[in-house]
Order: structure tokens, then sequence, then C-alpha cells
């Protein structure tokens, strides 16, 4: 993972919790066939649906600070699941996982698939393993269609049940 300062780790920290917080609460509830994971080896906040088709589903979290001025992913030398999953973009990835992003001061969400995050990784391309830090651009935030709490909510219920 990419080395991030206090105050940054924080802030995603913190809209990582709201997330959790929201799928618990107001998505999850007493839905036994759920399970919400407290670890997070492999993304953020994994989810597994134990139904006649049991699926797992993956959320990244990422935070913009307008101090910071990026949104970086992987480690400062292109390490790390997050660039690998976009470097190799395997199918179950690709149908499974979604990157919410938050911006400083703005209680919207950001959705975006592996392949929309392609369109805003800054350079063009990701960084090979020992080369350069990766980041997205933060224009993804002008460009995505922003959802509120009960949006938000919405799209992630239709992402668990279909």
């Amino acid at each position: 993972m990419e080395k991030k300062t206090n105050n940054e780790l924080v802030n995603e920290l913190v809209v990582e919790n709201k997330i959790r917080e929201i799928i618990q609460n107001k998505i999850i509830g007493s839905k036994n066939y759920f399970t919400l994971f407290d670890s997070k080896n492999v993304a953020d906040i994994i989810i597994c649906r134990n139904i006649i088709i049991p699926k797992i589903f993956f959320i990244e979290v990422k935070h913009y600070s307008n101090k910071k001025g990026r949104i970086g992913f992987g480690d400062a030398n292109g390490y790390g699941f997050q660039p690998e999953i976009l470097r190799k973009r395997p199918k179950y990835l690709e149908d499974n996982l979604i990157w919410v992003f938050q911006k400083e001061n703005d209680k919207k969400y950001y959705v975006l698939d592996n392949d929309n995050c392609m369109k805003y990784i800054s350079g063009g391309n990701i960084g090979e393993v020992g080369g350069k830090q990766n980041n997205f651009q933060s224009k993804l935030f002008e460009h995505t269609k922003p959802l509120n709490e009960n949006g938000f909510i919405s799209l992630l219920e239709n992402w668990l049940l279909e």
C-alpha cells in the first residue's frame, strides 16, 4: 500500500468506515446471507453474498484531499494489489470490484468500475513495478456522476443483489 501521511490515512479511513456503516446498517442489516469482513487484505471492503449463487464483492475506497492534490494507489514504486488489478484486469475483479471516491468537504460518492478508472490514470498508464507512483486524476470528479447517500445505497443494493 502507498505510504500516506497520517492525515491522509485518517481521511480515507473515515470514508471507509462511513461506507462500512452504510453497508451494515442500511443494506445488510439483519440479512444473514451477507457477510461483511473486517479484514482488508485484498480490498478495503469485502462482502460475501451467501445465497443461491454465492459471490464476493470488493470495494476500494479513495479519498482526495485538496492539500495533497492527487489520489494515489499502490505504493511509491508501482507495487501493490491495486495497480496489479488494473494492469492484469482479471475477469472476476472486473465484474465484482468497484472503486468509491470521495473528495474533501464533499459528502457525495463517485463510483467507478475498473474500466472507467483507467480513463483517469495520471500519465495515461500505470507505472511499471519499480517505476513511478500511480495516481488517479482529480478530473474524475468532474466526469463522474456524484451520488448522494441515498443514490449510493441504491447502487450498492442493486450491485449486491444482481
